[in-house]
C-alpha cells in the first residue's frame, strides 16, 4: 500500500499527546497516509472526543494533563461502546506487565514515542483497525 491509498473504510484516528509539537507531528503524517485525525492533549479533552464519536483507533500517551492514560482507560471500559477500541500506547517509559494489563482495550499495542515518526506508523495503526 502506497503513502496516500487507502482499501479499508475511513480510519478515524484519535491521537492524545500533550507534546503539541509531536502531536501535530503524527497528525500530519496521518493525515498524509488518507486517515482522519481528530487531537486531545489531555485526558478529559479525549474522553469529550470520544463521547461525541468513537475512534477507529487511538493513540495514547500515557502521562497525561488532568486525566493520565490509566484513568481513561478505566472510564472507556466501563460501556461496551468503548471497551474494544484498538489502542496504541505510546510512550517514553518502561511499563511493568501489570501497567500494560491496565492499559489495554481491544487490540493493543506498545510503542516507543519515537515510533511516532517513523513510517511504519500508518501500517500499524491499519493493521490494529483491521483486527477488531
Amino acid at each position: 500500500m502506497g503513502r496516500g491509498e487507502n482499501t479499508l473504510p475511513s480510519i478515524d484516528v484519535l491521537v492524545v499527546e500533550d507534546d503539541s509539537l509531536l502531536n501535530k507531528v503524527m497528525t500530519l503524517q496521518l493525515e498524509h497516509e488518507g486517515m482522519t485525525v481528530r487531537r486531545a492533549f489531555n485526558g478529559e479533552e479525549a474522553l469529550s472526543l470520544i463521547k461525541a464519536m468513537v475512534p477507529s483507533i487511538m493513540i495514547l500517551d500515557v502521562k497525561l494533563p488532568i486525566v493520565d492514560a490509566f484513568g481513561v482507560i478505566e472510564e472507556l471500559r466501563k460501556s461496551s461502546k468503548t471497551s474494544k477500541i484498538p489502542l496504541i500506547i505510546h510512550t517514553s517509559q518502561d511499563l511493568s506487565s501489570l501497567d500494560q494489563s491496565r492499559l489495554t482495550l481491544g487490540p493493543s499495542k506498545f510503542v516507543t514515542k519515537s515510533t511516532g515518526y517513523s513510517d511504519g506508523f500508518a501500517d500499524l495503526i491499519r493493521t490494529l483497525v483491521l483486527e477488531i
